[in-house]
């Protein structure tokens, strides 16, 4: 079973499946992916991989109908409460950090308020040459897909740890090859 974004609506036979339960967020990890809007389509494509190989739920606020709603009116008030109850409905939050990253407000919000919210932060830095702001030292530093892949694994580790039950997440991600990896246009291998 492959992860679900929280931010999509869920078509009225699907909630009726048997194959999701209508538990299912409390029993998942979730990763709220923080993201700058011209980084769209690399937070789809991480969200993806979290999703299908790591059997992890993601919060990707694109597909969020009132969220993007509240954005084309500029309300800035619902744009908040929309990020605030996405970030709720998460158990991590993850910045992806490119060159442009900094030219945005509401990624240093998301991170503040999942800070104060007492989630688990940590900071993914995409392709290329990027710099690191200082105030993300406070979550883990993600530096490519080798360390992704064992970010998600600690995840998986210790969400199940904390579980006095079997929890049925099925991990499978993919290590580097020389036919590539999925996320090679969008991460460094080995950093």
């Amino acid at each position: 079973m492959a992860g679900i974004n929280r931010a999509k609506p869920t078509p009225m036979f699907e909630s009726y499946s048997f194959n999701k339960s209508a538990s299912r967020g409390v029993d998942r990890p979730c990763i709220f992916l923080s993201h700058i809007s011209v980084d769209k389509t690399s937070a789809i494509e991480i969200g993806n991989y979290i999703m299908n190989y790591a059997d992890i739920d993601i919060y990707l606020d694109i597909y969020d109908e009132g969220l993007q709603q509240a954005a084309g009116a500029q309300d800035a008030k619902k744009i908040t409460e929309f990020i605030e109850s996405g970030i709720t409905k998460s158990t991590h939050t993850m910045c992806l950090v490119s060159k442009d990253t900094v030219n945005s407000w509401w990624v240093p919000f998301e991170l503040g308020y999942a800070k104060k919210s007492g989630k688990e932060l940590s900071s993914l830095k995409l392709k290329g040459d990027v710099s690191l702001p200082e105030y993300l030292a406070i979550g883990s530093i993600i530096r490519g897909t080798r360390s992704l892949n064992e970010y998600i694994e600690k995840i998986v580790r210790d969400w199940k740890e904390d579980r006095s039950y079997s929890d049925n997440l099925e991990v499978a991600l993919e290590s580097h090859s020389k036919s590539g990896h999925p996320l090679d246009n969008y991460l460094d291998w080995s950093a």
